[in-house]
């Protein structure tokens, strides 16, 4: 069975979780309900470092704000491209709370969607796409 993982907003403990139980998802830790947009979770700098060191999957990660048109266009896609891929951990960062990663990483505009392998960027993507071209950079990797 599939799998993909999140970070629980009440305890901050890292939950492997069912792709097939998502929509029911709690915490292994302290059973708090564990929130997804279709199979992507919303994490801060602390948790993407934390899924960075345990996923055996890339992640890929869209970086967004909420004042960004381009960035409301392409969240509803990157949610279904989560839906239709389970070979990845699908994760945003809001840069304007993440600021701190957001600059560590360079980025320079939004959206931009960055995949992590082994802990290492390895594929970056500035702009809006649809879904099926998130899913074509995953077949890059």
């Amino acid at each position: 069975m599939s799998h993909t993982f999140a970070v629980c907003k009440n305890c901050h403990s890292v939950n492997r979780i069912q792709i097939a139980r998502a929509g029911e998802a709690v915490c292994g830790k302290c059973q708090a309900k564990i929130p997804f947009h279709g199979l992507v979770s919303d994490v801060t700098e602390a948790d993407f470092r934390k899924l960075l060191k345990v996923s055996d999957k890339p992640l890929i990660v869209d970086f967004w704000a909420s004042w960004c048109g381009p960035c409301q266009m392409y969240g509803p896609e990157f949610q279904k491209a989560s839906m239709e891929n389970d070979k990845a951990v699908f994760l945003k960062v809001n840069t304007e709370t993440e600021t701190a990663l957001s600059g560590s990483l360079g980025i320079r505009g939004i959206p931009c969607t960055i995949i992590f392998k082994d802990g290492k960027e390895v594929k970056r993507q500035s702009g809006a796409m649809n879904a099926a071209g998130v899913n074509s950079l995953l077949t890059q990797i």
